[in-house]
Order: C-alpha cells, then structure tokens, then sequence
C-alpha cells in the first residue's frame, strides 16, 4: 500500500471530509458533547427513506418495515431465515499505534455474534457475522484522520458486494466512536459502503467506558437499516419500531428511571442504539430485529 496521498488525493478529501456521515456514535460528554451524532435524519429526511423503503417492499410482497401491518415482530423474527454476513476487516495502522491483534479482531467479530445472537440480553436477531479475512495497511495519514481519507482508503480496500460488511479500524479524534453508512445509500456510493470504529472501542481496548466492542454493534445496527433511539425524539414516529419506547435525548452514562417522552416506557437506555456506556448495553428487541430483516430484503440481499 502506499505511504501516503498524492496531492490530488488531499485536495478531493479535503472535501470529503467536510462531508457528514450517515451515522455516528458519540461519546457523550466527551469533549463538551451530549448531542446528537453526524449528520441524523431530520424527520423529513427519514419519512422519504421510508417512504422509499416501503415501496420496495410493498413490490417484493413484504409487509412495511415499520410494523404497521399489525403482525407480531417476536413472530415475524422467530420465522425469519438466518443472515450469516462475510466480514472483511481492515486494520488501519500507525506503526504499533493501532495495530490490533489478530485475536483482538476475532473478539470483536465474536462481540457482534453475541450482541445480534441475544447472547446479552434481548432478541436472538438472527443474524451473524463469518469473519473471511483481515487486511492491515500501515499508513499515517489514513489511520490518524480516517474522516478525512475514507474516500481514498475505502475504494483501495473494500471487498465483497451488498451484503459483505467491511469494517474498518483506525484512531478517530474528539468525540466520536465511529460511524457507518445505510444501506439505502449502496446503490449510489457502493464503494463507500461500510462501518469504520474508533480501534479503542473494540473489546479490552483503551476507552474507558467504550471498550466492550459494542460501538461496532451500534454502528452495524445503522449499516443494516436501524436508526438511533432517541431519532425524533418525543415527536413523530420515533425510530420507526414500536417496541423501542420514544427517548428524546441520547443516553449519558446508565441512569435508572430516565423517562424522557410522555409516551409509556422508560427510555430504553439498554438498548445497543442508544449512547449508553458499553457497560450499560444489554440488547436489540424484536421489532429491531424484524427490521434489519426487512432492510436486508430490501437493500443487501
């Protein structure tokens, strides 16, 4: 690979980087923060999405993702096939900064198959993660400022179509754990496709309170089609699942009794889609899973 960009690679992502992602996981608190993450779909973004959504699934003879059909999403995911998804995972490096092991990689892959398989707490999701390979690219510039270079390093290594996961690892600064794109957006950028983590956040790693790997759970979520908790806040239609009680603002630490919106339920601060710590993360639902499983229909299969 090579030791760095060509001039006319800086000057593209130099605009690159100006560009928001799909969807990131913050740390609240972490650098001022406790807001919402890069670049989250106003209500009016989200309602086309699902608009579009709906429609494809509708000519695929689906019921619409958001549940409204009045089926059980429990039943629905229990008669759901099972999605083994290929992972590619890329090592971003800077010499031995961040250069994680290989079994580092592996417990990471093994935190995704407990998260979506149920093995936390929640819904079996019915949905696991093969690992196929893991590339490592020693090079300054992509590890130390991925936002900046992701449109020179993704096309160079991304393998696989629709429904492979690349997962990247690199040093991402402030307050950020990573970031991820919908499916939604493949057709029109394919070789953006992916999940890029913090490599710090992965399973024993240096952030404190976000080093269970469960920012590459969340960020997956958003890669298969899930929004935040907190989307929409107390208003409208929320994350489009209705067994994830309205939150209006992202989750700081792991309160007990936080109940943000008028609507029942407690928010759901355990939930692997909200901004909890990764201590305080236990679960999907049902309605997340049955989801995910329709998304895929729809956009990775």
């Amino acid at each position: 690979m090579p030791s760095g960009p060509s001039p006319e690679t800086t000057r593209q992502d130099d605009c690159a980087h100006m560009h928001a992602h799909a969807d990131a996981r913050l740390r609240p608190g972490a650098d001022g923060a406790h807001g919402r993450g890069h670049n989250d779909l106003t209500p009016g973004q989200a309602a086309t999405v699902e608009r579009q959504l709906n429609e494809i699934l509708r000519g695929l003879g689906v019921s619409p993702a958001d549940g409204t059909d009045g089926r059980s999403a429990g039943d629905d995911l229990r008669a759901a096939p099972q999605i083994r998804i290929p992972v590619y995972f890329h090592v971003l490096h800077d010499g031995a900064k961040g250069n994680v092991s290989s079994a580092e990689v592996k417990r990471q892959v093994s935190t995704l198959n407990a998260s979506y398989g149920g093995r936390n707490g929640g819904a079996n999701t019915r949905i696991s993660f093969d690992l196929r390979d893991t590339t490592r690219t020693d090079n300054a510039a992509w590890f130390n400022d991925p936002e900046r270079y992701e449109r020179t390093f993704k096309p160079r290594l991304r393998k696989g179509g629709k429904g492979t996961l690349n997962l990247y690892s690199a040093y991402i600064g402030g307050d950020l754990l990573g970031w991820s794109t919908f499916p939604w957006k493949y057709k029109s950028e394919p070789k953006m496709d992916g999940v890029t983590i913090h490599y710090g956040s992965m399973p024993g790693g240096p952030i404190e309170n976000f080093n269970k790997g469960f920012s590459a759970t969340h960020e997956v979520g958003h890669w298969l089609g899930l929004y935040h908790t907190f989307q929409d806040g107390c208003m409208g239609e929320g994350d489009r699942v209705a067994d994830t009680p309205a939150e209006r603002d992202p989750t700081n630490g792991c309160p007990s009794g936080k109940d943000t919106c008028p609507a029942p339920g407690d928010d759901p601060v355990h939930n692997y889609m909200d901004y909890s710590y990764d201590t305080c993360m236990t679960s999907f639902t049902a309605g997340q899973g049955t989801r995910m499983h329709k998304v895929w229909k729809a956009y990775r299969r």
